[in-house]
């Protein structure tokens, strides 16, 4: 009669207890908003549109966004660069901004203030880090990538 309930039973206290030990995910966790900024992280699209971004083109005048980074330091500085392609009349100059500052992060933010003391406020989701930016009386709606 044991031998009955062990064979039609055991199976089931087993599941029961494998089940009662953990989420029953095996994969990893998937970012967080609480996991650290720190890092460093590459440009990936402005205004949801992929690299290389045409902010400006008309009158044989044309300005594309080819490439950007930022390095959130552990120290709380922040250095971001961007890489923009001018082209007038054919010919193609690249230029490279930098801008630099400090920041803090809280649950699913940033606060970035840079060196003018101006203050941006960008989301962070554990992965990316969405940030808007004013430039020549346009905004730029970024996301940035952590790398791996």
């Amino acid at each position: 009669m044991l031998r009955q309930w062990v064979t039609r039973y055991a199976p089931l206290l087993t599941l029961a207890v494998v089940g009662a030990c953990g989420d029953g995910s095996t994969s990893p966790k998937g970012p967080s908003p609480n996991d650290p900024a720190a890092g460093r992280f590459a440009l990936q699209t402005v205004n949801t549109q992929a690299l290389p971004f045409s902010f400006y083109n008309e009158g044989g005048f044309k300005l594309d966004f080819t490439a950007g980074t930022l390095v959130l330091q552990a120290d709380g500085k922040y250095v971001m660069a961007q890489t923009t392609v001018e082209t007038v009349a054919g010919s193609a100059s690249t230029y490279q901004d930098t801008l630099r500052g400090s920041w803090t992060q809280n649950a699913g933010s940033l606060s970035m203030r840079g060196e003018d003391s101006t203050v941006t406020t960008a989301v962070w989701d554990g992965r990316d880090i969405q940030l808007s930016m004013n430039s020549e009386g346009q905004t730029l709606r970024t996301v940035f990538r952590k790398a791996p």
